[in-house]
């Protein structure tokens, strides 16, 4: 059995920190790094209520393991270069490992984070056989939130990114916008006698206001999918998923128009976090039909970006 000594000043240090965890009921996640440091008052203690797990996972030279995300990977990193990750262009919300050679691979870690703001760590060890080759995280969550209790530790993969945002406050601002004049020219799409056309962007407090209008000169309901917005690569015909991010809109107003009925046209609101971005890339704009083949999709250059006016 080995025997360990520590400093006076040390000791009483630890003994500090024991005392002021049971009076303020701070439960230390990192007794062993908060004991070690040198003895000083300004020594704060990781609490385990901030403190996200890991996933422990065992990978191979010779097998793939495939996880499978409940959003598009918008980044990944790896302690090492031992990790040999990949992420299919079709499918980006799976990510592909395997190791290199076993003799040089050491225990890392490696971290996701998924597009909607949800962030994943897991700690990697290589396994000749690997006891598990397929995992889709969206099972797991639950299984999480139960473990993450037990053992006292937050538990919340996604970082909220509107949470600061008065959702009300801005719907209010995108009625605003969708009455006022129009001054964006030829930027937009048109395809089978549907139209969709940026008119005017307009911003405040943080926020950008894409204000569109929609037209349908056909005598065929249009049925709206979705709309969507990503900040791209400008001019790449092949796109790998880190090179695409989605950008999440905190509202959009009418929330009530699905539909675009023959012979008419609307104007709709999407209200944007806002940012800048270099000239090589650009905002684009994708309108889908559902069940149908009008896609809509154009591209919002930089400089059209700093037209935007104050609202």
């Amino acid at each position: 059995m080995k025997l360990f000594f520590y400093p006076t000043a040390l000791v009483g240090l630890i003994l500090s920190l024991s005392g002021y965890a049971q009076k303020e009921g701070v439960s230390v996640a990192n007794p062993i790094l908060t004991q070690s440091i040198n003895s000083t008052p300004y020594i704060l203690p990781i609490d385990k209520g901030s403190v996200k797990g890991s996933y422990p996972i065992g990978v191979s030279n010779r097998k793939t393991t495939h996880i499978i995300f409940p959003a598009k990977i918008r980044e990944f990193d790896a302690g090492t270069g031992d990790v040999i990750t990949q992420i299919p262009e079709t499918v980006p919300n799976i990510l592909r490992v395997k190791a290199k050679e076993k003799a040089d691979f050491c225990e890392t870690n490696m971290t996701v984070i998924t597009e909607e703001g949800s962030f994943y760590s897991f700690l990697v060890r290589f396994q000749e056989d690997p006891e598990i080759l397929n995992i889709n995280i969206a099972n797991n969550l639950l299984a999480d939130n139960f473990t993450s209790d037990q053992k006292g530790i937050n538990h919340s993969p996604t970082i909220s990114l509107s949470s600061e945002k008065n959702e009300n406050e801005m719907l209010t601002e995108c009625q605003k916008v969708q009455k006022l004049t129009s001054y964006v020219r030829n930027i937009g799409a048109s395809k089978m006698k549907m139209t969709c056309l940026l008119t005017s962007l307009y911003v405040k407090n943080k926020t950008i206001y894409f204000q569109m209008s929609i037209k349908n000169d056909s005598e065929i309901e249009y049925e709206i999918d979705f709309f969507k917005f990503y900040l791209r690569d400008k001019d790449v015909l092949k796109r790998m998923a880190a090179q695409e991010v989605e950008v999440k809109p905190f509202t959009n107003y009418p929330k009530t128009l699905t539909t675009i009925r023959s012979n008419t046209e609307y104007t709709t609101v999407y209200a944007l976090p806002l940012r800048t971005f270099p000239e090589d890339k650009v905002i684009e704009v994708e309108l889908y039909e559902k069940d149908g083949g009008r896609h809509l999709r154009f591209q919002v250059e930089s400089d059209i970006m700093l037209q935007a006016k104050n609202l």
